[in-house]
This record gives C-alpha cells, sequence and structure tokens, in this order.
C-alpha cells in the first residue's frame, strides 16, 4: 500500500521528466559539439572507427549527474514539505522507509541508466559520417556503455543516501554539483590512487574511461567497490534516521 502511494506521489511530480529532458539534450549536444570538432579523415579505418565511436560514446556519463540530483531531490523534498515523518510512519520505520524509497525511485533511476548512454550512442551513430568516419560497435562499446547505465543508477542512489544526511534540497544540490564537478574531478586528476576510490573513479573504471588518467581500476573492481560505497552509506542513512529527529 505504502509503495503504490509512494509511486503515485513520484509519477505525479515533474522533476524526473524535467530532469530526463535536460540528461538526454545536454548528452546529444556534447556529443554533436565534439563531433564537429573531430578532424576529417579522407580514408577511414576500423581503428579510427573504433576510437572515435568509444570517445563519444562515453559523453552518455553526463546523465550521471542529473542522476544523482534526482536521487537526492527524492529526500530532501520531503524535508522540506515535512512529511517524512508521516511517510516513515506509514512505512512501519525507518528501515522500511529507506528501502522503500530506494524502491519507488527505482523507475526513474533505471530511466536515466537507459536514455542517458541511449542518446549518446543514437546522436554518435548519426553524427560520425560526417567526420568521415563510422559508427563501429565492438565488445569495448558493450563495456563502456554498460558501465555508463549501470554507474548511472548507482548515481541516482548515491545521491539518496547522501541526502539522507544533507535533507536540505539547496545544500545537498550545490554540494553534489560542486563535489562532482570540480572537488572530485581535482583529486581524481592530482591524485589518482586516492581519486580511484572515490565513485567518480570508480565510475571511469566501469567504463574503463582513461582520458583523465590511466591509474583506473578494473572494471570488475569498478563495480563492486561502487557497491561497497552505496552499502556503507545505506547504513549510515539508517542509522542517522534511527537517532536523530527528523527534521532539516
Amino acid at each position: 500500500m505504502i509503495l503504490r502511494a509512494e509511486f503515485y506521489r513520484f509519477v505525479r511530480n515533474g522533476v524526473l521528466p524535467a530532469l530526463l529532458i535536460i540528461a538526454i539534450g545536454m548528452n546529444a549536444l556534447a556529443v554533436y559539439g565534439t563531433s564537429s570538432e573531430l578532424e576529417s579523415v579522407p580514408v577511414t579505418t576500423a581503428e579510427i572507427n573504433e576510437a572515435r565511436t568509444l570517445d563519444l560514446v562515453r559523453l552518455g556519463f553526463g546523465a550521471n549527474l542529473f542522476s544523482l540530483l534526482y536521487g537526492a531531490l527524492s529526500v530532501t523534498r520531503d524535508f522540506g514539505n515535512n512529511v517524512v515523518g508521516r511517510v516513515r510512519l506509514h512505512a512501519g520505520g525507518s528501515g522500511r522507509l529507506l528501502a522503500s524509497r530506494a524502491v519507488v525511485v527505482a523507475p526513474g533511476m533505471l530511466a536515466f541508466g537507459l536514455l542517458g548512454p541511449a542518446a549518446a550512442v543514437l546522436t554518435a551513430w548519426i553524427v560520425l559520417p560526417s567526420s568521415g568516419a563510422e559508427f563501429a560497435w565492438s565488445s569495448k562499446t558493450t563495456t563502456v556503455t554498460a558501465g555508463i547505465a549501470v554507474s548511472t543508477v548507482f548515481a541516482g542512489y548515491l545521491g539518496q543516501f547522501v541526502a539522507w544526511q544533507t535533507r536540505k534540497s539547496l545544500i545537498t544540490v550545490i554540494g553534489l554539483v560542486a563535489w562532482t564537478t570540480l572537488l572530485e574531478s581535482y583529486i581524481i586528476t592530482l591524485a589518482p590512487t586516492v581519486g580511484r576510490m572515490l565513485p567518480g573513479g570508480l565510475g571511469m573504471a566501469m567504463m574503463k574511461d582513461t582520458g583523465t588518467t590511466d591509474e583506473i581500476l578494473s572494471v570488475s573492481s569498478g563495480y563492486v567497490g561502487y557497491v561497497l560505497w552505496l552499502a556503507a552509506l545505506s547504513v549510515l542513512a539508517l542509522v542517522r534516521l534511527r537517532r536523530t529527529d527528523l527534521v532539516a
């Protein structure tokens, strides 16, 4: 019953479609803009086709940020509306509240995970011929696309678990954007040994992205590491829910 009610509330909210449209549009624009700067090749090769395809498909990673924000806002809006206490009561406790919220937002997370990389793949397929190359799907493209899709879903839950700690929408959004686009990127660049263990670095490992640094973990280690991050943050979220008042 509580899951149906919660799902209905989220379906009626306009945050998901708005963020999805922005994420899809930004990914498509990123691929198009990057492709327009590629040097035209008179005669293409399989190596050129694969390299350019991978470079453009990896831009689908941009949907991570919007999934992250959606996950965060799925929590902070209830603190802003002062309804989180009532929702916890109906859910039957802090643990069930945490679990039900994770289940309810799953379709939205999956939408980001599927449509984000799909926008990059489709745009790359359309625009690559303009530079003289051809879209080339390979096993590497599968690895990259799968990594983007899963890390985008994971990013949504990362934002959600962080938001159970911060609780305020404005502070949470600013903090997540600053961390993702600036601070974490600097750490990955300047201290790759540390950065590769952060969620962003693990996401890079999942899609085999060495554009920033070559010091990334293996693909499987990226998946395992990210799951461990989510597990730890979910435990911390549960502890905070149980030990503190439900106020922002």
